[in-house]
């Protein structure tokens, strides 16, 4: 069976399966890397999908829900059966390691898709995974967007639905700025490292422009389950902002924090940044309160989940403290931030694109 390698942000965190196309949180539309580029991850997840049952071994294993583990083992099961005919089975080990593995049947892979109470698809579950390894190997994931325009990089994180993944492609796609991420970027506290493959700009109908999104738009907001069904692969950001302009990272000078209201812009202060960068950060990531990752530190403390939540304070607090100018935005109308974070960073739109681009 062939190995592919997917490399969701280059030099930091890469997967290694059996799995072709494997998509997840971090990137549906990954291009195929080679195992050079995983092996200089700084965080590196395997995911092997196959047929397995080590059934018998779980009987004189401690429980956990539907979860068996031996103290100490680095290595705990999901069993679960279903329909009256057959078993979903997770192996999950080596999480106290440099490179973890997930083994997944073909049962629990095809029918557990989304988060369904303690049930989450392997693309959760490794996300959540990926958000610990991150955090103790000194890196933080941010749900955030970013872009690089003249001298100075932009990191912009906004409630969902605010408008951060507009505003950096409106940025990009109209006035010449330099694409890092539209969703999901990863930093050490100073600099910003891309995560380009989420694709999450194909829900606005201003960036995508082909009838068949924007239809698919409309019936989004109508029925918001319709988001998470796709009909199609999603284009890769490449199709929307030229390869040449993709940035792998960059040394972050300003961090913007968007918000409804009426139009403001006011500089924050360290502790209230932090208070929202934190809040923002948590809606998006769910390690905490995983269902794996919580059987894990039950049978291996070492694992120390709560550790994590220490370090994602410390490197957000260094990204806060380093950057030239930590700032807020309020606009009633999500079109027109990108414009204001451009002037506030200190490269101002033109007149004339300000009119191309409205």
């Amino acid at each position: 069976m062939k190995t592919y390698y997917y490399i969701a942000s280059a030099g930091v965190l890469g997967v290694k399966t059996n799995i072709k196309n494997f998509g997840w949180s971090y990137g549906h539309n990954v291009p195929e890397g080679t195992m050079e580029q995983y092996e200089r991850c700084a965080v590196r997840m395997q995911v092997d999908l196959r047929e397995f049952n080590e059934d018998a071994q779980h009987e004189t294993m401690g429980k956990y829900h539907y979860f068996s583990g031996t103290p100490g083992a680095d290595k705990i099961y999901y069993t679960r059966n279903y329909a009256g005919k057959g078993r979903m089975r997770i192996r999950a080990e080596g999480f106290l390691t440099d490179e973890p593995k997930i083994t997944v049947n073909r049962a629990y892979y095809k029918l557990i898709t989304h988060r369904i109470m303690n049930l989450h698809s392997i693309g959760y579950i490794m996300t959540d995974l990926a958000t610990l390894l991150l955090l103790k190997k000194g890196y933080a994931p941010i749900h955030c967007s970013a872009f690089k325009k003249d001298e100075s990089t932009l990191t912009v994180f906004a409630p969902p639905d605010t408008g951060k993944t507009l505003s950096s492609m409106t940025a990009c796609m109209e006035h010449g700025a330099e694409f890092i991420a539209e969703d999901l970027a990863i930093t050490d506290g100073r600099t910003i490292h891309s995560v380009p493959w989420t694709s999450t700009f194909r829900y606005y109908s201003t960036v995508e422009q082909g009838m068949g999104a924007k239809i698919k738009n409309r019936v989004d907001k109508l029925l918001p389950v319709m988001e998470y069904i796709s009909f199609k692969k999603p284009d890769p950001i490449t199709e929307y902002v030229g390869e040449q302009t993709l940035l792998d990272q960059q040394v972050v000078t300003h961090v913007a924090i968007l918000e409804r209201g009426e139009d403001y812009v006011a500089e924050q202060g360290e502790a209230v940044a932090l208070q929202k960068l934190m809040n923002l950060n948590r809606y998006e990531f769910n390690y905490l309160r995983s269902p794996l990752l919580t059987a894990y530190e039950f049978f291996n403390p070492e694992l120390k989940i709560d550790q994590a939540l220490a370090n994602e304070r410390e490197i957000l607090t260094k990204l806060i403290r380093g950057s030239e100018k930590v700032f807020s935005v309020k606009k009633n109308n999500a079109t027109h931030y990108a414009e204001e974070l451009l002037e506030q960073i200190g490269s101002p739109v033109a007149p004339a694109q300000a009119v191309q681009g409205a």
